[in-house]
């Protein structure tokens, strides 16, 4: 005896019979036991404060002109500044306007550091 399964045939039988079909993994690397599994493979992007103090004061002079700002919202204010020896690293969700002016105001004490955007324009 032969059967035609169609597509929602084969949900349905996903849905009530779990188990029947492997199971595809979705979920990427685990970043909650290996923080460093957040960046690509070979990427100049940290994601842990640096403990060397250059790079600390380069972090503290762009969060300071970042809060002293008035042009910023209170959500601009607060995007995450990563410093290294390469790289200015700034991430969170701001305006396209704010977007600009904190890649501006980091790229004032980023020194020879490269400033990385991963800036996400948030809908407005």
């Amino acid at each position: 005896m032969r059967t035609n399964l169609t597509v929602p045939g084969l949900i349905a039988a996903a849905v009530l019979l779990p188990g029947t079909l492997p199971s595809v993994a979705l979920a990427g690397p685990d970043t909650a036991t290996n923080p460093t599994a957040r960046q690509p493979e070979g990427a100049n992007t940290p994601t842990q404060a640096s403990k060397d103090s250059d790079d600390k004061q380069v972090t503290q002079q762009i969060r300071s002109a970042l809060l002293a700002d008035a042009s910023l919202s209170p959500e601009a204010k607060r995007v995450d500044v990563r410093t290294n020896t390469d790289a200015v690293v700034l991430r969170g969700a701001v305006s396209a306007a704010e977007k600009d002016r904190i890649e501006h105001v980091a790229g004032q004490f980023a020194g020879t550091r490269s400033v990385t955007s991963q800036l996400m324009v948030r809908a407005e």
